[in-house]
C-alpha cells in the first residue's frame, strides 16, 4: 500500500528504507519482484537502504556501503560483491567463517571468486583431479543469477609449495580469480 501511495505522485526516485525487513521469504520475493518491475516498466530510480546483502544482490545495479556515516565503498554490485575493498565491505559480503581462517595449521587459505564464467564446469572437482592435490572447502557462498554462477569459496590448500604452485597455475590458466591474504590474482595471463 505504501508503494502505491508513493507512486501516485509519479516520482522519478523511490526511496525504500528497509522495505523487506521482518517479512517472510515469500513476501520478500514478491516485494523485490515488484520493485524490479516498477524500475523496469516505469523507469523509476529506486534507492534501497538495507543491511540485507541478499536484497542488494537480487535487485540492485549499484551499491554504496556506508560505515559510521561515511561512504566506505561504491561501485557496480557485481564488482563490489566479488572483490570488496573496504574492511566493512569484506565483513558484510564475505562468508563469515572466512574472517577466522587467515592461516590454517596444515595448509594455506585461498578465496576463489566465481564471476559468472565457467558456470557449467565442475571447477573444484577438476582442480583436485588435475592438480592431484586434496583441498578442503572451509566456506562457500555461491548463487546462480541469470544462469551464471557468482560467489566465492574459501579453500584450505596444502602448504606444500609444489601443490600450491599447481593449484595457482590451474586457477590462472582457467580464468578463475582468487585471493590469498587480501591480494587478488586474475586468471588467464
Amino acid at each position: 500500500m505504501a508503494i502505491a501511495r508513493a507512486l501516485a505522485t509519479n516520482p522519478s526516485v523511490l526511496l525504500c528504507d528497509e522495505a523487506t525487513s521482518a517479512l517472510d521469504p515469500d513476501t520478500t520475493r514478491q516485494v523485490l519482484a515488484l520493485l524490479k518491475d516498477i524500475n523496469r516498466k516505469m523507469g523509476v530510480t529506486i534507492i534501497v537502504i538495507t543491511h540485507e546483502m541478499k536484497v542488494i544482490e537480487q535487485i540492485c545495479d549499484k551499491v554504496a556501503i556506508i560505515d559510521r556515516s561515511r561512504i566506505a565503498e561504491t561501485g557496480e554490485v557485481k564488482d563490489v560483491f566479488l572483490a570488496p575493498k573496504s574492511q566493512i565491505g569484506r565483513k558484510l559480503i564475505l562468508p563469515q567463517s572466512s574472517e577466522s581462517v587467515d592461516t590454517i595449521e596444515n595448509g594455506q587459505v585461498l578465496r576463489i571468486v566465481f564471476s559468472g564464467e565457467n558456470t557449467n564446469e565442475p571447477i573444484m572437482a577438476n582442480l583436485v583431479l588435475e592438480c592431484r592435490t586434496p583441498i578442503n572447502i572451509l566456506a562457500a557462498d555461491t548463487k546462480t543469477l541469470d544462469g551464471k554462477s557468482y560467489g566465492q569459496m574459501i579453500l584450505e590448500i596444502p602448504s606444500d609449495e609444489a601443490a600450491k604452485a599447481r593449484i595457482e597455475n590451474y586457477l590462472r590458466t582457467h580464468g578463475i580469480t582468487y585471493e590469498e591474504r587480501g591480494q587478488y590474482v586474475s586468471g588467464n595471463y
